[in-house]
């Protein structure tokens, strides 16, 4: 299926091509809870997430570089991070931080078409203050999320990773 335009599901906006952004809106423990459970156990906003004030979750974005384009794919994450690198995170967000270490994240979302991403070891990289930080697979790592970051992706591996999203499910205006 040839896709020339959709609307965005965030903006509301129609764009031209094919998405090149897939997020998720919680960390799939906490989106699986029932809304009270939801309301009672966790603290959340687009950026940050607490669970039973004492799991601790930073959204950013790993990057697919995509090569038959001049862009990237953005898999809009949570990892699970600690306590500590949280509050510094926290003590950072409105402060330009590229030149801060990275540090160690578990991805929080299972990611469509790749089996067995949840639970990935990453690293995280905090960057400008108007940015989300960036999420980099471990550079030992063989699993295909990995693989498809440091390679990048064809054209075809892009359009059957939307398909996994469900992207084409929708109307045929893309809404």
């Amino acid at each position: 299926m040839n896709q020339e335009a959709f609307v965005c599901d965030t903006c509301g906006e129609r764009h031209e091509g094919l998405p090149t952004d897939f997020g998720f809106r919680l960390p799939d423990e906490v989106h699986a809870l029932s809304y009270l459970d939801r309301y009672l156990r966790s603290r959340y906003n687009a950026d940050l997430c607490t669970l039973d004030e004492s799991r601790y979750f930073v959204r950013g974005v790993l990057r697919v570089p995509l090569l038959e384009a001049r862009e990237d794919f953005g898999w809009g994450v949570w990892v699970e991070v600690s306590a500590a690198d949280h509050d510094n995170y926290v003590r950072r967000f409105h402060d330009a931080a590229e030149n801060a270490p990275r540090f160690p994240g578990v991805l929080a979302n299972a990611i469509p078409g790749h089996e067995r991403a949840l639970g990935l070891p990453l690293e995280v990289q905090l960057g400008r203050e108007d940015q989300r930080p960036m999420l980099h697979c471990l550079a030992a790592s063989t699993h295909a999320l990995a693989i498809e970051q440091r390679e990048g992706i064809s054209a075809r591996r892009h359009h059957a990773i939307l398909e996994c999203t469900g992207f084409f499910q929708h109307d045929g205006d893309g809404a």
